[in-house]
């Protein structure tokens, strides 16, 4: 089941983030090294999140058990890019176990999609990692394409 996010929900979405980004951390230490606070700053930042009237907060829910979550905000695109209206851009979306990808990771971006293409968007950008495997599988099944990756490197 894929509904709005809830302040009830945000324990177990701060979890599943912090998952996401002890992965994230491992693949690249750089970019993605956490705060020491992460889960504290995240838990007081997605709260004030949900009900905006620019977002899209949703939670998959099976048996009474969140599994995954998006967090997407309509914004308008770069003034040097002309997508041809607003974007749904996703950041934070993960599901757990990563074996949910193609049921519940996937309703959660359809569902997602429906909505901001109701509210006017006309693209959707999802980040993902370059290792994030299954997500990246996932997204390319729906028809979305790499549009562009950050490299870095410390300047010690």
């Amino acid at each position: 089941m894929i509904r709005a996010a809830n302040h009830s929900d945000l324990e177990t979405i701060v979890h599943l983030a912090g998952l996401k980004r002890a992965r994230y951390e491992a693949w690249q230490p750089v970019f993605h090294k956490r705060a020491h606070d992460a889960e504290k700053t995240h838990h007081v930042y997605l709260a004030g999140q949900i009900g905006q009237p620019n977002v899209l907060f949703l939670v998959s829910e099976e048996a009474g058990k969140v599994n995954g979550f998006l967090l997407g905000a309509l914004v308008g695109a770069p003034p040097v890019y002309a997508p041809g209206g607003i974007v749904l851009m996703v950041d934070d979306f993960t599901v757990e176990p990563e074996t949910l990808w193609p049921s519940a990771g996937k309703a959660l971006l359809v569902e997602a999609q429906a909505e901001a293409k109701k509210r006017g968007s006309v693209l959707v950008n999802v980040v993902c990692g370059p290792k994030d495997a299954p997500k990246r599988e996932m997204l390319l099944g729906l028809g979305l394409s790499v549009a562009s990756e950050w490299l870095v490197k410390p300047l010690a």
